[in-house]
């Protein structure tokens, strides 16, 4: 797959051995009555201008990122299809939230890849992460830990700002993307351990998600 870097969203561009008229049709077969529904992110979108079997371009209608464009183009490829997703407009908050929105992303191309190759919906990006009941601002050294809330898992197991986590459920978490892995593993109710460094001591506890 390939992906260029964009400033106000997201791109990829990947071939599936699918024809293109079968790509489409694939689309089309989802539609749900007067609007589209988009594999990956798994929603509705209004329809902004489409161009039968070459491209749709439309606005995402529900959270999260509601409003955002999502621009898709299909070409003949020696193989089957080349597709091209675009998702941006998603306002001046994107350079803040870039690294929640990439760790979303990853699951995205992927399931968009596996709908156009094999017409199904694998829905990973769907999965909903565990609430931590704090924030985390990536560092040099990991995820430090801001916005703790009470009654939440990151208070019941001890946590306060500015710790920084180390592991989560036993696994190392450096950024966002891995947290996001772990935290889709989580179910309410859990019992999850977690260990951070504060003040150059290390630190563990158990909370509840």
């Amino acid at each position: 797959m390939e992906g260029p870097e964009r400033d106000d969203g997201f791109e990829v561009t990947f071939v599936v051995s699918t024809p293109r008229s079968e790509a489409w049709r694939r689309l089309v077969d989802i539609k749900q009555d007067d609007r589209w529904w988009i594999p990956g992110v798994e929603s509705t979108a209004e329809e902004l201008a489409v161009t039968p079997a070459s491209s749709l371009r439309v606005r995402k209608a529900e959270e999260p990122c509601k409003g955002t464009e999502i621009v898709m183009t299909f070409e003949d490829a020696d193989t089957g299809t080349r597709i091209t997703f675009v998702q941006h407009g998603f306002g001046p908050f994107f350079g803040e939230a870039r690294p929640w929105l990439e760790a979303g992303w990853w699951a995205i191309r992927a399931d968009l890849f596996v709908f156009f190759e094999h017409g199904v919906r694998p829905m990973r990006h769907a999965r909903p992460w565990a609430d931590l009941g704090c924030d985390v601002s990536e560092t040099p050294g990991g995820l430090v830990v801001r916005n703790v809330r009470a009654g939440g898992f990151a208070a019941d197991a001890g946590l306060v700002d500015g710790d920084l986590v180390l592991l989560l459920a036993n696994s190392p978490v450096v950024n966002v993307h891995e947290l996001s892995a772990v935290s889709r593993s989580l179910l309410s109710g859990d019992h999850v351990r977690v260990r951070w460094l504060r003040d150059g001591s290390m630190m563990s506890g158990t909370g509840t998600v």
